[in-house]
């Protein structure tokens, strides 16, 4: 069933605006070990199944992707916590954490992302509803925009955009191939399943009403 999200056009009017370092010094990471050999600096390269990816060049060859959060909680919504309901609250099961660790990254600075923030969208004939806000049944209606992105603004290096799961933070997802190389500075990786990051995790769940089992 179609979510109603128009398609992209050939010529989309994408906006470029530059992140840079003075706004968001360092960048929240979540990666997940459990299926994958992840690391703290991996770019998914066609795997996974997101808002924004996976997604394609013009050849057909899979844009390197990466997601960031401006804040912790904010990765940890859109990672870990990411399919619990919070009304009713779910549940997490702990034991899982220990597949999920914690970096903080440091990007180029600036960096070129076409912004899929609020004020942005109207012009794409968009809505945050359609393309921030909707659930993951639409993806498949979602994913052409980033793709769209990507091919129409050759200068970008990314999506910027508000997370769905916490309005407070910012989100970025990063190509890999328009970056340089190495393309971030990792400064610290921890597991969230060793202290103090899972006291923090846990402390963040209860404060959340999700239950842990």
């Amino acid at each position: 069933m179609s979510c109603g999200i128009p398609k992209p056009g050939p010529s989309e009017p994408f906006t470029l605006v530059p992140v840079r370092r003075a706004e968001v010094p360092v960048w929240f990471h979540v990666y997940c070990t459990k299926n994958h050999p992840t690391q703290s600096d991996t770019f998914s390269r066609g795997w996974g199944d997101t808002r924004f990816a996976p997604v394609s060049t013009e050849t057909g060859s899979p844009v390197h992707t990466y997601y960031a959060a401006s804040t912790a909680e904010g990765a940890y919504m859109e990672s870990v916590l990411h399919e619990i309901p919070l009304s009713p609250p779910g549940q997490l099961d702990v034991s899982e954490l220990q597949y999920y660790h914690l970096a903080q990254v440091q990007l180029p600075d600036p960096i070129d992302c076409v912004s899929f923030h609020t004020p942005y969208l109207p012009a794409l004939g968009l809505t945050r509803a359609q393309l921030i806000d909707s659930l993951p049944a639409c993806y498949e209606e979602t994913r052409p925009w980033a793709e769209a992105a990507y091919r129409q603004r050759p200068g970008a290096q990314g999506i910027a955009y508000g997370s769905r799961r916490d309005d407070a933070a910012r989100c970025l997802m990063l190509f890999g191939q328009r970056l340089p190389d190495p393309p971030l500075a990792v400064l610290q990786s921890e597991s969230l399943a060793v202290s103090p990051r899972r006291e923090e995790v846990l402390t963040f769940i209860r404060r959340l009403k999700i239950r842990e089992i």
